[in-house]
């Protein structure tokens, strides 16, 4: 339903605002430089200004009043929003028209009065001579120069984007739209269960690092005090200091240390073995530290990004993997340096819930197994969760988290019977399994609407390519956030 209503929407945007007839006045702007006209930016050097009877103020008030008809105000929180889209409009706007006066062509003068009648027009819908006497000559010209625009920038949108109808533009091939009809159906739903990686068992990971003794090795604890500095000129001062006796370790510490990756004391937080193989990362560098004995201090040494000075402050102790700290950290370690071995176990576990699930039925395996089942709702073959089909519910399903690009996801979740379950499948951090429910064709009132749908998002992609193209252009001048801060920022 909910697509269905977003479609609907979308036959009502209207992507260029290429006309809006209101004259404001010009609110107030702030900062202080009050006097001065505000410039946000130039194309190929018209500038942008907030003056009176712009298209750019035209274009504020036009977008502040559609908020105000969807029952929001314009606050201070979203008017630089506003007023950034209006700036946007503008300058594509001159763009335009530089573009189409370039190919010489001019709006003929029958069709601009033809298009300013209704400025004109009794209540009865006849055109009026005493209502025309009656307006400014001013107001005349200002209504024929602004109107003279919209249908010469409405002229290169039709004959460059084209429209539905229309003869020239870009056109959308009924091909196309078959083809997307296609894609369309049929959609499928599913029950699913989930074993996430982060859920790996602490049990599981002191296993694995008692397995070897090159595993256990990495848990073991250093004992290292560290001085860290960004210049190794002064590190090497200091290690000159420290080798003569002119300067205490600790001192020096306190003096001249960064603290990187130490307490105040300078003793090295994170002194597993296998964190200090990471920090000192040249192998002739961590071979000096790990050479040190107790109270020993090395020579200057690259650690990470800074230079150091490393002591020895007692033996390495072996890990006690019956220390709930060890075991937590044996954990971490796995999740971040072992994930093919953690993947592995949950694939594993995975396996079994299919055997279970296609000798016993899928309910019955996740009550066996004390897992929850979950469902989704309906979606067809999405890669990449294109807006013009229905969506995989990543949003919705969490675990489900990157399957709008994953092909194997897509081959496991469409390949199988309905009914059937799918093999485990790995989604960044879970291992799922799938159980198609239901496949049924898109709805027919869907079906017919996706020539209407499409043909928008098609145009809404061709009228993105082209403004971005003008914003790249070396022709724009962007000023808009300096003069927004300026000129607009509360004080």
């Amino acid at each position: 339903m909910s697509t269905k209503k977003n479609m609907l929407w979308i036959g009502a945007i209207l992507i260029f605002v290429l006309s809006v007839v209101t004259f404001v006045a010009i609110p107030t702007a702030g900062g202080s430089s009050k006097s001065q006209t505000p410039v946000f930016g130039k194309w190929n050097g018209t500038p942008i200004e907030y003056v009176q009877d712009s298209f750019f103020l035209r274009q504020i008030q036009a977008i502040s009043q559609q908020l105000q008809s969807q029952g929001q105000e314009v606050t201070q929180y979203n008017h630089y929003q506003v007023m950034q889209s209006a700036f946007n409009s503008a300058i594509v706007r001159l763009a335009m028209l530089e573009e189409i006066k370039s190919a010489g062509y001019k709006v003929p003068a029958s069709i601009v009065n033809k298009n300013l009648l209704p400025f004109y027009q009794d209540e009865n819908g006849k055109y009026s001579e005493k209502l025309y006497a009656n307006t400014s000559e001013s107001t005349r010209a200002s209504r024929r120069a602004s109107m003279t625009e919209d249908l010469t920038a409405q002229r290169y949108v039709e004959d460059v984007l084209g429209t539905q109808t229309g003869t020239y533009g870009l056109k959308t091939s009924s091909k196309e739209t078959d083809l997307i009809k296609t894609m369309s159906s049929p959609e499928r739903s599913f029950s699913y269960v989930s074993f996430a990686v982060s859920a790996y068992p602490e049990s599981e990971a002191v296993a694995w690092a008692k397995s070897s003794q090159a595993n256990a090795d990495k848990f073991a604890k250093l004992s290292l005090s560290v001085i860290t500095l960004d210049s190794e000129t002064t590190a090497k001062k200091v290690a000159e200091k420290l080798a003569k006796g002119e300067l205490k370790f600790d001192d020096a510490v306190a003096t001249y240390s960064t603290r990187a990756g130490t307490d105040t004391a300078g003793k090295l937080a994170d002194s597993y073995r296998y964190s200090v193989n990471a920090l000192f990362a040249d192998a002739k560098d961590l071979e000096t530290v790990l050479a040190l004995k107790p109270s020993a201090i090395s020579s200057v040494v690259k650690a990470g990004s800074s230079f150091a000075i490393v002591r020895c402050d007692a033996d390495s102790a072996q890990p006690n993997f019956d220390d709930p700290e060890t075991a937590k950290a044996v954990a971490a370690y796995m999740k971040s340096n072992e994930r093919g071995t953690v993947e592995d176990y949950f694939t594993a576990k995975a396996k079994d819930f299919v055997v279970q699930a296609k000798a016993s039925g899928f309910d019955a395996a996740c009550a066996a197994a004390g897992i929850e089942k979950k469902t989704t709702a309906a979606f067809g073959i999405n890669y990449g969760n294109v807006s013009t089909l229905s969506p995989v519910p990543v949003d919705k399903n969490a675990e489900l988290a990157g399957a709008e690009k994953s092909e194997t996801f897509f081959k496991g979740a469409f390949s199988i019977p309905v009914g059937d379950v799918s093999d485990p499948i790995l989604l960044g951090d879970n291992v799922v399994v799938l159980q198609p429910t239901e496949e049924k064709a898109i709805d027919q009132q869907m079906l017919e609407m996706v020539p209407l749908f499409y043909g928008y998002y098609a145009s809404s992609w061709s009228q993105n390519t082209l403004t971005q193209a003008f914003f790249k252009s070396k022709k724009f001048e962007d000023n808009f956030m300096t003069t927004y801060l300026r000129y607009f920022l509360t004080e």
